[in-house]
């Protein structure tokens, strides 16, 4: 009895250790396939919020995650305190402070708001509105602090993250004082005037669809070399 000799034999425990592999592989990509859609929605929503005229902000904002990047108005009073300076970049990356300070609505609470941006260093006079002032810009929520942010240090007045909660104590307002959101002023005056506003950074990556390409193109690697190991195997024992 002849035995034909065999073309493809790549042995039981590759197969096995390619058939997990492929399934890890396939897995992550298609986590990443259905991360695409949401994403781009969302950030769709941001471009969309951010360029529609603005929404007369209501007085009660229990909820501001709908609100957050959409472009918003209101009316307040600016007193005279000095404003908080956060570090920050502006738009084109340049290191300076963002000036923070409250707003209190009539019949409402303060909203804390980021008047603009000025240069590392600017030792120049700071011109922010003073009494009743009209306020354009866009709402965001608290920052939160990445993993390499310096601490704050309010009794320094160093700020390195827009913690809401932390700027409201230090302008000395109570919790049911403020709102648990800020609002980006828009630019005052001439278009390069300081403090510089206008510098919202929409840093949210949408990287899905390269990742999901990734994944796949491994999980297509991965069968290209198994196919080829079993044929040289075969070969080999032929």
């Amino acid at each position: 009895m002849t035995i034909k000799p065999k073309f493809f034999s790549p042995g039981l425990l590759p197969s096995l250790a390619t058939v997990i592999m492929l399934l890890i592989l396939i897995g992550l990509g298609t986590w990443q396939w259905q991360k695409v859609g949401p994403k781009t929605a969302l950030l769709d929503r941001i471009e969309v919020g951010m360029q529609t005229p603005a929404l007369r902000l209501p007085l009660h904002v229990d909820n501001a995650s709908p609100l957050e990047y959409r472009h918003v108005t209101f009316v307040g009073n600016l007193g005279a305190q000095i404003p908080a300076r956060v570090f920050g970049l502006n738009r084109k990356g340049q290191p300076g402070y963002f000036l923070y300070a409250p707003v209190k609505r009539p019949l409402a609470m303060s909203v804390i708001v980021n008047f603009g941006w000025v240069p590392l260093g600017y030792e120049g006079p700071i011109h922010l509105p003073q009494g009743s002032v009209e306020v354009r810009g866009t709402l965001l929520r608290s920052a939160v602090p990445g993993p390499m942010t310096p601490e704050n240090n309010a009794a320094k007045d160093i700020w390195y993250t827009a913690d809401v909660p932390a700027l409201a104590t230090y302008f000395g307002l109570k919790t049911k004082e403020f709102y648990h959101f800020r609002v980006f002023a828009d630019q005052r005056g001439e278009p390069n005037a300081l403090p510089l506003g206008g510098q919202v950074l929409v840093n949210i990556p949408n990287n899905h669809f390269h990742y999901m390409l990734t994944w796949y193109g491994l999980a297509a690697a991965l069968i290209g070399v198994y196919i080829a190991y079993g044929l040289k195997r075969a070969a080999k024992a032929a």
